[in-house]
């Protein structure tokens, strides 16, 4: 397997840097999915000087060669007529410097990092090849092939592309042999007449020869109806000084560029154009023209080359990839033997170098060879058809998860997410009873033997019971604000220990939720706490999230609590209030009972309650399926236990003696009413329950968080309000089951790969909750189903389409 490294340089300079660098590996094999590496190069103007001094004293050095160059100036023309006996030592050094400087600045502390990753990827014995994307016409002239990362991996070749590149469309093939034009332009001074030699033993070859040929011989040919494989250029070229473009004197007296023939250079690519070898003088700018036409590959030589060194190169070239090597191993090759070279012509291994078009797979000379129609078929329209449906696919999964976004946002799915969360809820293992809370239920037969209210008198001897087996907090889920009987003093003397809380309501008008008015005003704060609960309305345009409904309101069959409520700022109720404790009756309880194992509560600087390591997260205005909470309010979701919250004992139990002291010794003791009378009841995911045991599934989840890091339900991360987790989650369903719909193509396996996918949804959101996460099961859902549907039309009327216009598949 042959991989692929794309560095992207990004914008930037010498003196700057370069910010935006980028290191892509990928895998050739399919699916051709990157990964990517960021990081950045460090300022360096010493490397621009070092390529200036080392392309001085290379021509300097090497006046007396025979060049395949046109002989006008170009943008590698040096002043060097004040350079003398430049001698081979101080060339070497400079190579020497300048290969140096190139590993320091690869080796920057912003760049290492991300190489050292990518080589975690990478074997030795892989063949890669390594694309350094940039349009900077010096780090395009660099000698890339000295980076140590080279020598590293043997198989490795570097190429350059330039930053915007495109597929080209093909239309024709030619068959059973590969096919080249070769230009043979201007020789005055070089030997092309070894070039030709070598093309004609080329083997499955037909070469055309345009020796010296006129410009509308070449555009004419260029336009042949069978297409050529292989662009050949041998003689006298120039690159112009900035980098764009360049020149090919194709003979004796006339030059012409690419743009000159760019019509009919489109047109050959079009029909399988797939290599240009341009064996002359400094081509880069050459290829950075043909860039623009998309061609898939082209070798050029960088700087001016010797006429030995071109006729060498390509010899090995050729000869080695007709062999069957592939193109990359092949260049590098041809270019490694230039060293043998290199006593009579300096540096020649540094000056051949591939262009690629990173849209394109690498050429092999097989490939070249394959047979293609020469016209449209309907297969090629439905290849087509298929690669756009994907495409199509894509974009309908991106406007369908926004369609159900918005509704979502909206509020038009929040009580069927609700009621699937309900569902999921129920759905959970089980997990047992938590030992260290224990309910005393005042029940119907208590009521009728105790009578209702219960007198003080009756509640003093209960807690006094209760308080004689040392229990660590007790809890009375009762508003007594009035007398009830006999015995107020002592039930009022009954809370001088601390460790007792009574209830009020900050949500109800009626003076009877208010606190004892014999308690002090330290009392009120720290011995009471709030028994409000929050219920979700079955109709959400007329109740809105910010409600707060008492047990003495009437309870609505569709009405939920699946939320609790931590604390409060008094001061910002709608209507002034007599129940002035911020704290709830869970958070009282739970509070007192972790202070006594020496953990204290704290506040986070945003505002959320902290026991220890774990954060009571509240909730935002918009979370899951809900989209208009009241963030004033410090509130959380309720991760009911699947089995009863604590053990049960009634009044009448407690009373005559029958609780075991075990039972009550270091727990919390809840104290309510589950009689009828009392119309204290709710609607939960559990089914009807009464307001005591939902304020035990509060407390139980506080501490089965702090102490066996059960998990509070959260959501997938979002910013605020804004739910990108689930966006992401939704549309990465959706693209999957378009894509899929797209590849599946018949209905009845479409049909069966959306039901596995929504089977998938249900139990992986069922999982995640179990771990604490709530997933947008039903939102997930529509985008796959709805996704689907849409392909499914889309693909049938392109095919009616297709089918009407080519007589049926």
């Amino acid at each position: 397997m042959s991989q692929l490294v794309v560095l992207k340089l990004g914008q930037g300079d010498w003196q700057q840097g370069f910010h935006t660098v980028t290191l892509q590996l990928w895998q050739t094999a399919p699916p051709q999915i990157p990964t990517q590496w960021a990081g950045s190069l460090t300022p360096n103007a010493q490397l621009p000087e070092l390529c200036d001094r080392w392309r001085t004293l290379y021509m300097a050095l090497s006046k007396r060669m025979t060049w395949r160059r046109l002989s006008r100036r170009s943008s590698i023309d040096i002043e060097d007529e004040g350079i003398t006996n430049v001698s081979v030592t101080d060339f070497d050094l400079v190579c020497q410097q300048l290969k140096q400087e190139i590993d320091r600045w690869l080796d920057s502390s912003t760049f290492s990092k991300a190489e050292r990753r990518l080589r975690t990827r990478l074997l030795p014995t892989e063949e890669i090849r390594v694309i350094i994307e940039t349009d900077d016409p010096y780090l395009r002239r660099l000698p890339w092939h000295l980076w140590s990362f080279f020598e590293d991996y043997p198989q490795a070749e570097v190429a350059l592309s330039a930053p915007e590149y495109g597929k080209a469309v093909l239309t024709h093939r030619t068959p059973d042999r590969v096919r080249i034009l070769a230009i043979l332009g201007n020789s005055e001074g070089i030997d092309i007449q070894h070039d030709r030699t070598l093309l004609e033993n080329l083997p499955a070859t037909e070469t055309v020869f345009l020796v010296e040929p006129q410009r509308q011989d070449l555009d004419r040919w260029l336009w042949d109806e069978q297409g050529w494989n292989i662009l050949f250029f041998a003689g006298h070229s120039t690159s112009h000084a900035d980098g764009e473009t360049g020149e090919m004197m194709i003979n004796g007296s006339d030059t012409v560029t690419i743009a000159h023939l760019k019509n009919a250079l489109k047109a050959a690519i079009g029909r399988g154009l797939s290599l240009a070898i341009f064996n002359s003088c400094d081509g880069l700018g050459l290829a950075r023209a043909m860039a623009d036409l998309n061609i898939p590959q082209l070798v050029v030589m960088r700087e001016p080359v010797p006429d030995r060194v071109a006729q060498v190169f390509v010899t090995d070239l050729l000869t080695t990839f007709a062999n069957g090597k592939s193109f990359y191993q092949s260049v590098r090759q041809a270019r490694e033997k230039l060293q043998g070279l290199e006593d009579e012509f300096p540096c020649a291994s540094w000056l051949p170098v591939i262009c690629q078009n990173p849209a394109e797979t690498p050429i092999s000379w097989s490939t070249l060879k394959e047979a293609q129609p020469t016209t449209p078929s309907l297969s090629t329209h439905v290849n087509k058809f298929r690669r756009t449906s994907v495409k199509m696919g894509l974009m309908l999964s991106l406007a369908i998860t926004s369609l159900v976004l918005g509704i979502r946002a909206l509020g038009g799915l929040e009580q069927s997410e609700l009621a699937l969360f309900d569902r999921l809820l129920r759905s959970r293992p089980g997990e047992g009873t938590d030992p260290r809370i224990l309910v005393v239920e005042v029940t119907q037969d208590d009521t009728n033997q105790y009578g209702y209210p219960l007198e003080d008198k009756t509640l003093a001897q209960l807690i006094e019971k209760l308080e004689t087996a040392r229990p660590r907090a007790i809890g009375l889920d009762m508003h007594r604000y009035q007398s009830r009987g006999q015995g107020r003093s002592q039930f009022i003397q009954q809370f001088t220990n601390p460790n007792l809380y009574l209830v009020c309501s900050f949500g109800s008008n009626d003076r009877n939720s208010a606190p004892p008015p014999e308690f002090s005003e330290a009392q009120r704060t720290t011995q009471m706490g709030f028994s409000d609960l929050l219920l979700d309305s079955g109709d959400t345009q007329t109740v809105t999230r910010t409600d707060t409904v008492s047990s003495e309101q009437a309870i609505h069959p569709e009405d939920q609590v699946r939320r609790q409520i931590l604390s409060y700022e008094p001061g910002l109720t709608d209507t002034p209030t007599s129940c002035t404790t911020p704290y709830s009756l869970n958070l009282q309880l739970a509070y007192r009972y972790l202070a006594a194992t020496g953990i204290p509560p704290a506040v986070t600087p945003d505002g959320n309650w902290q026991f220890g390591s774990v954060v009571l997260q509240k909730l935002p205005s918009r979370f899951g399926a809900y989209q208009r909470l009241d963030g004033r309010m410090s509130q959380i979701l309720i991760n009911y236990r699947t089995d009863p919250p604590g053990q049960r004992v009634t009044l009448q139990q407690v009373l005559q003696g029958q609780v075991s002291a075990s039972w009550i010794r270091d727990r919390i003791i809840l104290i309510g009413t589950s009689a009828p009378v009392a119309r204290d009841s709710f609607n939960t995911p559990y089914g009807d329950m009464p307001g005591i045991w939902i304020h035990a599934h509060q407390i139980s989840q506080i501490l089965s968080a702090v102490s066996q890091k059960r998990p509070f339900i959260s959501g997938l991360p979002q910013w605020r309000d804004i739910q990108w987790g689930d966006g992401l989650w939704i549309l990465g369903w959706a693209a999957i089951a378009g894509w899929t719909t797209v590849r599946l193509r018949l209905l009845w396996l479409t049909a069966i790969a959306t039901g596995v996918m929504v089977l998938m949804l249900y139990y992986l959101s069922l999982w995640f909750l179990v771990q604490g996460i709530w997933l947008p099961l039903l939102p997930s859902v529509l985008a796959v189903l709805l996704t689907s549907t849409a392909v499914i039309i889309y693909s049938a009327v392109v095919n009616s389409f297709t089918r009407s216009n080519h007589g049926g598949f």
